[in-house]
């Protein structure tokens, strides 16, 4: 079975992150710097995961308990858990079919003078429709941050995502465009956020000498996992594992796992890994625009769109058929499955509803829910997988 996310790691890579971070204690600041000429800003600061990121952005801009953020109904759980963690209060928006990012009609709608800052997400690589969503929020004295977790590499006119907004943030977690086994990074432009942010990581502490061995031994581990014969013969415990996880964030959590430091040794794999970023992405694409050319002759079946100004890097690739019921969409997603292909359903919840149960005014969130499945597009795809994806998806094109 083909991973439904994966990222290519060379054992050569290990050894000399490995060699590297012994030799090298300042391997941290190197990579900040290397990731800051890239992504082209002034400030970017390494974080122990995405989440903690978030978090000292959140903490660095003095927001306060009970203060308002937006942010869109369909996305990663685990961003609604720490907003709500953190004592904000969380205002949904819905999110447009065709991009599966925020709506701007209904940020428009939503956003209020009491609106403290607007988390854009740029759901699967595909970088939201940033000049509303700048306009819209500026306009009522909101900032924006741009969760780029999943976009790192794709491009909004021509500025890198994570960039655009006020402060922008990015995962270094396994399945995302590049990964230092956990990490985060800060961007900015802003001297007053940056000096804060540096401020409140240097308070972290430093992980523990097993928690290094740990993070070492999963960089052993994950291309043995990302194999096709292993990653079949563990697939159920990874699926029960996503299952658990998500259940998990329906409880509150404490975030003190947060407040560790990022390690020397994920900066050096880190540097390696973002040595390979554009390539990977090169291939994300190409597997990514194969597989739109071929569905674009399917009936119902609808493929995401960019924004104008807006280059995706498909970290996957969200498909949806009009017609096709909740059970049917399992069922097929099962089939692909048996073909050796982890289609994953990625995001099964609406935020609204998981949280709290309300689902008023969420329609298209509802929809994407229901019906939508994510195609793998990673480097490790082959020919062979595209083509075995399209025949079992024009089988299934008849849904009514």
């Amino acid at each position: 079975m083909i991973p439904s996310l994966a990222v290519p790691i060379k054992y050569i890579d290990i050894l000399y992150a490995l060699g590297n971070s012994l030799r090298n204690k300042n391997a941290v600041s190197e990579f900040q710097d290397v990731f800051s000429q890239y992504i082209e800003c002034k400030y970017a600061f390494a974080t122990s995961s995405g989440t903690a990121a978030l978090h000292v952005l959140l903490t660095a801009y003095g927001l306060k308990n009970n203060d308002e953020i937006i942010i869109p109904a369909y996305t990663c759980e685990s961003l609604g858990r720490l907003l709500i963690d953190m004592g904000y209060f969380v205002k949904f928006v819905d999110v447009d079919t065709e991009t599966y990012n925020i709506c701007i009609e209904d940020l428009q709608q939503k956003i209020s003078k009491n609106t403290k800052a607007v988390i854009a997400v740029h759901m699967f690589g595909n970088p939201c429709e940033m000049d509303a969503i700048l306009e819209i929020s500026h306009n009522n004295g909101s900032i924006v941050i741009e969760d780029a977790a999943q976009a790192m590499g794709a491009q909004y006119g021509n500025k890198k995502v994570g960039t655009i907004g006020d402060a922008g943030f990015f995962s270094l977690g396994v399945g995302k465009p590049i990964t230092s086994i956990g990490g985060g990074l800060i961007v900015t432009d802003d001297r007053e956020i940056a000096d804060k942010s540096s401020q409140i990581i240097g308070t972290f502490k430093e992980i523990s000498n097993i928690s290094k061995l740990t993070i070492l031994i999963k960089m052993v581990m994950l291309p043995l996992i990302q194999n096709r014969i292993s990653y079949s013969l563990i697939y159920d415990l990874i699926e029960s594992r996503r299952i658990k996880r998500r259940a998990c964030l329906k409880e509150c959590k404490c975030y003190d796992d947060v407040k560790y430091k990022y390690t020397n040794i994920q900066a050096c794999l880190g540097m390696m890994q973002l040595s390979h970023l554009e390539e990977f992405n090169r291939t994300r694409y190409k597997n990514a625009k194969y597989l739109l050319k071929k569905l674009a002759y399917i009936p119902n079946l609808k493929t995401p769109k960019s924004p104008i100004k807006g280059k995706s890097i498909y970290l996957r690739l969200p498909i949806w058929m009009k017609n096709i019921t909740f059970d049917q969409r399992n069922g097929l997603v099962k089939e692909l499955e048996r073909a050796g292909i982890d289609a994953s359903i990625a995001y099964p919840n609406s935020l609204p509803h998981f949280f709290s149960n309300a689902d008023t005014d969420f329609l298209n969130t509802g929809e994407l829910i229901d019906k939508t499945i994510t195609l793998p597009t990673h480097p490790l795809v082959r020919t062979n997988d595209l083509i075995k994806i399209i025949k079992i998806l024009k089988k299934h094109a008849d849904f009514d």
